[in-house]
């Protein structure tokens, strides 16, 4: 399959996505690996976030491509388990929002982070994701696989942003393209924000 055809198919999961700020869908509900795996795929504010980070990471270049990725993800467990002990987290679902904003923004504004800020950011941001699921996570019988679908699959949707940016790096009009692409992810952001997406 090549990258063109790859591309094609994550527009079209990101266009059929259905929105829900990190609950379970109507028909993904379960606690196994497989119910893991397929939440943040139909979960069109976790889905954004993680392919950019992804895309941010290969904008950024050098060792960012796998320190931004890995920041998101480590604390992503982190925030699974602050959430699994009950510690309360205040307009989760709104920062959940805010984070794809600020990805989108990232992007677009092209700026070359300074390495460490970047991955203190994505981890925050990965510890608001997994704190919104973490919460859900004592009610499950079975959680510690569920979580570990979650995880594959985010490592999934990172590789695939990742794939998406050295694509586009590929092409002589690549700034341009990363820059449309953040637009287009915040202004989605700003859609979950206000509930009309």
């Amino acid at each position: 399959m090549n990258l063109r055809r790859v591309l094609q198919v994550v527009c079209l999961v990101i266009a059929t996505s259905s929105t829900a700020f990190a609950h379970p869908q109507e028909g993904l509900t379960g606690d196994g690996l497989g119910a893991g795996f397929l939440h943040p795929w139909f979960g069109f504010d976790h889905l954004l976030a993680m392919i950019a980070v992804g895309l941010l990471s290969v904008q950024m270049g050098g060792r960012a491509i796998w320190i931004l990725p890995a920041a998101f993800s480590g604390m992503m467990v982190a925030g699974g388990i602050v959430g699994m002990n009950g510690v309360p987290f205040h307009f989760v679902e709104c920062g959940i929002a805010l984070t794809v904003i600020a990805l989108g923004a990232a992007l677009a504004f092209g700026v070359k982070y300074p390495l460490i800020t970047a991955a203190i950011f994505i981890g925050t941001f990965g510890l608001t994701h997994g704190h919104a699921h973490g919460t859900e996570m004592p009610a499950m019988a079975a959680p510690v696989f569920y979580a570990a679908g979650f995880v594959g699959a985010t490592a999934l949707l990172h590789l695939i942003g990742i794939a998406g940016g050295l694509g586009m790096k590929c092409n002589q009009r690549w700034v341009p393209q990363f820059r449309l692409s953040g637009v287009a992810i915040s202004l989605a952001g700003v859609g979950l924000l206000l509930g009309v997406l």
